[in-house]
C-alpha cells in the first residue's frame, strides 16, 4: 500500500509540476533518485549557480563553498524536550492578503480536519493529509489564495501551500511557504511547499501537501522563503544552473 501511496503522490507532483516549468526550464541533475523519500541526507554540488540573495543555508540546509547537505528532520527525544517562547514566531501566525488565516471559513474548515484535543504534530499531519487529499493537482493562473483555494479546491504547489500555510496559522501554529526545486525524472523542477514550527521537532519542519509528506523529502531544495515576490528570485536559475549528486544516505 505504501508503494501506491508514493506511486499517487509522484504522479500528483508531476500534474502540478509541469505547469509550473517545462523541462527546458528544469535544473539537469548529474545522477537519477530511485525512491526520494527513502533518503537521509542529501549532498549536492551546483554549477553556474549566481551570486543572489538565496536561503541555502539554515535549517536542514548547510551550505558551505557550494555545497549544500539537506539531511531530513527527525522529532527530539522527549528527554531533551523543553518547549519554548513563541514571541519571535509571531509573524507567523498572522494572516496576510492571501494566507487568510483568520477567515471565517478557514476557520471552520480547520474545525472540520483536527479534533480540540491533538498535538500540534497531529494537527499539521491532518492538515497535509486533507489538502493533500482534497485538492485538483493542475494549474491556476492567478495569484496563490488560500481563501480561493479553499472554495475552489484546484491548484498546483503554490496553491497546496497558502493553503497549508493558513489552516496551520489558523490552529496556532506558525506556518510559512518555501520554494525552490524538487526532484522527478532526472531534474529538479521548481516547486513550493511549506516549513511548519513544532518545538517537539527542535523547530522548523518541511512539509509538502502535494506529495503529502511531512517532512518534505530531502530532494526539496530551498532557495526563497516567503510570499511570491521572492520566489521570482529563482528565474535567474532557469538555464544556468546545474546539480551534481555527490552522496546519498537511506
Amino acid at each position: 500500500m505504501e508503494k501506491v501511496t508514493r506511486q499517487t503522490a509522484r504522479a500528483g507532483l508531476e500534474g502540478a509540476v509541469s505547469a509550473d516549468l517545462t523541462e527546458l526550464a528544469a535544473i539537469p541533475s548529474s545522477r537519477p533518485i530511485e525512491e526520494p523519500v527513502s533518503l537521509k541526507i542529501l549532498k549536492i554540488r551546483f554549477e553556474g549557480l549566481p551570486e543572489s540573495p538565496f536561503l541555502l543555508d539554515g535549517g536542514r540546509q548547510a551550505y558551505r563553498s557550494g555545497l549544500l547537505t539537506i539531511r531530513s528532520e527527525t522529532p527530539l527525544d522527549p528527554s531533551l524536550f523543553s518547549g519554548g517562547a513563541l514571541v519571535e514566531l509571531s509573524a507567523f501566525l498572522k494572516p496576510t492578503i492571501f494566507i487568510q488565516s483568520d477567515h471565517l471559513k478557514i476557520r471552520q474548515k480547520l474545525k472540520e480536519i483536527v479534533a480540540p484535543g491533538d498535538t500540534s504534530e497531529i494537527k499539521v499531519r491532518k492538515i497535509v493529509a486533507w489538502v493533500h487529499g482534497n485538492l485538483e493537482k493542475r494549474p491556476v493562473l492567478s495569484v496563490p489564495n488560500a481563501l480561493e483555494t479553499l472554495e475552489n479546491r484546484v491548484g498546483d504547489c503554490n496553491e497546496h501551500a497558502v493553503l497549508l500555510a493558513a489552516l496551520a496559522r489558523a490552529a496556532g501554529i506558525p506556518a510559512e511557504v518555501e520554494a525552490g526545486v524538487v526532484y522527478l525524472r532526472g531534474r529538479f523542477y521548481y516547486h513550493a511547499w511549506n516549513v511548519v514550527y513544532l518545538s517537539q521537532w527542535g523547530g522548523w519542519v518541511t512539509a509538502d501537501a502535494v506529495l503529502g509528506q511531512m517532512p518534505a523529502d530531502v530532494t526539496h531544495v530551498r532557495f526563497v522563503r516567503g510570499d511570491t515576490e521572492h520566489q521570482l528570485d529563482l528565474l535567474g536559475l532557469i538555464g544556468r544552473v546545474k546539480i551534481e549528486i555527490l552522496e546519498m544516505t537511506r
